[in-house]
């Protein structure tokens, strides 16, 4: 059998061990660079969501779970109803399980009835397509009153 002598031994465990670091070093630069690349991603795809303003002031909350004064958040698609995948969940007899919309579009808030049983009102007219609000507006699903907020 042929024996190496121990400094091509030596040697040849340095290249290896070389050969590892370098590896190690490779793996972890890739790494880094995916997770920036991700990063940079979530910041654009944020960046591309529009500025949202407003809220949603309970004014009335009639027989639901709501509280009086309590202020909701809005999202740039916000889905009011009973059915607990909404946005906004209003226990109530009166409200269908997606009740109406809530959109931002075009630097203003838009409603919109999502084919409720009993219908959504602004400022006391009953809407049927969607409609434009303005900070102060009030909306009404039976006797729960919602008023936009800035």
């Amino acid at each position: 059998m042929y024996d190496l002598p121990f400094e091509w031994t030596v040697l040849l465990l340095r290249i290896v061990f070389i050969f590892l670091l370098y590896f190690f070093v490779f793996q972890v630069i890739r790494v880094i660079s995916r997770e920036l690349r991700v990063a940079a991603g979530a910041a654009a795809r944020s960046e591309a969501l529009p500025a949202v303003h407003g809220a949603i002031l309970v004014a009335d909350p009639g027989d639901s779970n709501l509280q009086r004064g309590e202020v909701y958040d809005l999202e740039p698609v916000t889905v009011i109803g009973r059915h607990p995948r909404a946005t906004i969940v209003i226990d109530s007899t009166f409200v269908s399980s997606e009740h109406l919309q809530l959109n931002w579009e075009q630097d203003r808030w838009w409603v919109t009835d999502l084919r409720s049983t009993n219908g959504t009102f602004v400022n006391g007219s009953q809407i049927r397509v969607p409609t434009g609000l303005r900070p102060g507006d009030v909306i009404e699903l039976g006797a729960i009153r919602l008023q936009l907020v800035p």
